[in-house]
């Protein structure tokens, strides 16, 4: 009795060891998702809880949902992903490219690193193709837009008012010489929604007028943050008065701290609305668990997430989103009960976003965003400092000088066919670069000092 009793346990542990050597496949109730997304924690609870009710539901088995962490916004996770490809070019290890605006999918795309996924008809004839000049449908089905996001300012209301600081209502207005060391943004080298903000600034107002802004802004700024929401953060808390940011970070804020504490605005003709994409990546692990989180977040009960209050049917249940839905039918009837009460369908495009030729000079624009404002800011800050020191008079020939990008338009788009792949010749351009901000913004302090003392 004994020696069979032995046998059962031993075959017991064999068929348990067996059980758990199987692939995920054959372990229905221990399915995975893995996601590479910017979105900050609220969208990934909500969407995470949601889909897992809904997979629940649909197959009968539960499904472990991984926040893949790359230590930044979504210029770092697009970086991740391209090295994960350069290391194993089948597959990046990941299921899931989840948020980061409009280009960067449409450079994943390009460099081959999606899948192609068709949406379900049901699903598929909701959405329409095309919104403000953006593909919200991938014509080979590479990726969709998920969500639509805008860009705009956040500003502390009370701060203003205690400081009397000026109401800020357009990009141009963040280089005001009042609003020194009270702006905050994030890094657009780290951040693609805040690289957005930048690109549309420089085709908004043209090249000239839009680094001089940049520029100005940029002195304007207290520090530059590692992601996108810490600048709005700031705002909540007081530390400074206005920040660039995405839509739905400013909503959140102005959600969480009330109307007459903070007050997110988009600046009226100089601002996009674009999709938020989702897509499946390449040799994804877990391609039919990733085929249903697409079709979920697609599908009415998903895109509810981003606009119905808290705790309404198919709501988020404890972060209010905040987005704009990409499907029509959301925007009929009162809008008022609902977290966004805006029809982007029905905005006109106050510009023409080329989102080709941003794409084209993404890496450029970021150097010399890099090298020139940010990694420079102290010598960048002084020579601000001492410029808006001197009279309005005096200062008007200055500030020019001070607000000239480094290279031109021209320029910009020749480089960028070679900025990623030649690394040397971009590192002795980025060399330069810094070196003749310094140089620039250091004869620029001492000369205001100079006129000042006369």
């Amino acid at each position: 009795m004994n020696r069979l009793r032995s046998c059962l346990s031993s075959s017991l542990l064999l068929l348990l060891s067996f059980a758990a050597a199987l692939p995920s496949t054959l372990r229905a109730a221990e399915r995975e998702l893995i996601l590479a997304s910017p979105h900050w924690e609220g969208v990934q609870y909500e969407c995470e809880h949601a889909f897992k009710k809904y997979y629940k539901e649909k197959t009968g088995n539960d499904v472990r949902v991984r926040w893949r962490d790359q230590g930044g916004g979504g210029s770092q996770i697009e970086k991740a992903i391209d090295a994960a490809y350069v290391a194993t070019p089948d597959s990046c290890g990941m299921d899931i490219l989840f948020g980061g605006g409009y280009d960067p999918f449409d450079r994943q795309k390009a460099k081959g690193h999606l899948q192609a996924f068709k949406l379900p008809d049901d699903i598929l004839n909701r959405i329409p193709r095309d919104v403000l000049g953006f593909h919200m449908v991938d014509p080979d089905y590479m990726f969709y837009g998920a969500a639509l996001a805008s860009f705009g300012i956040l500003e502390n209301v009370r701060v203003v008012d205690k400081l009397h600081l000026p109401t800020i209502d357009t990009w141009e207005g963040l280089g005001d010489p009042r609003l020194f060391g009270w702006v905050s943004s994030g890094d657009p080298r780290k951040s693609g929604s805040v690289h957005m903000i930048y690109e549309i600034i420089l085709q908004a107002y043209g090249w000239e007028k839009g680094w001089s802004t940049l520029i100005r802004m940029g002195a304007n700024v207290r520090a530059f943050l590692q992601s996108s929401s810490a600048p709005t953060k700031e705002v909540a808390a007081g530390d400074v008065a206005y920040a660039v940011t995405i839509d739905v970070n400013g909503m959140v804020q102005q959600a969480f701290q009330g109307k007459n504490n903070v007050r997110f605005f988009v600046p009226e003709g100089i601002s996009i609305i674009n999709p938020d994409s989702i897509a499946i990546l390449k040799g994804a692990p877990n391609l039919d668990v990733a085929q249903e989180f697409v079709t979920f977040i697609l599908s009415p009960r998903g895109q509810s997430l981003w606009m119905k209050p808290l705790g309404s049917p198919d709501g988020p249940v404890k972060y209010g989103i905040s987005r704009m839905s990409v499907l029509p039918e959301f925007y009929q009837g009162d809008l008022s009960q609902l977290y966004v009460p805006l029809d982007p369908f029905k905005l006109k495009q106050p510009f023409q976003y080329q989102s080709k030729l941003a794409s084209s000079r993404w890496a450029v624009v970021d150097d010399m965003i890099g090298q020139g404002i940010i990694d420079v800011q102290t010598s960048l800050r002084a020579a601000w400092k001492a410029i808006i020191a001197l009279p309005e008079e005096q200062r008007a020939d200055l500030i020019t000088r001070f607000g000239q990008p480094l290279i031109t338009e021209a320029q910009a788009t020749e480089y960028g066919a070679f900025w990623r792949k030649d690394k040397v010749r971009s590192g002795t351009i980025r060399n330069q670069w810094m070196a003749d901000a310094v140089r620039r913004y250091s004869a620029l302090e001492q000369e205001a000092k100079a006129r000042l003392k006369n």
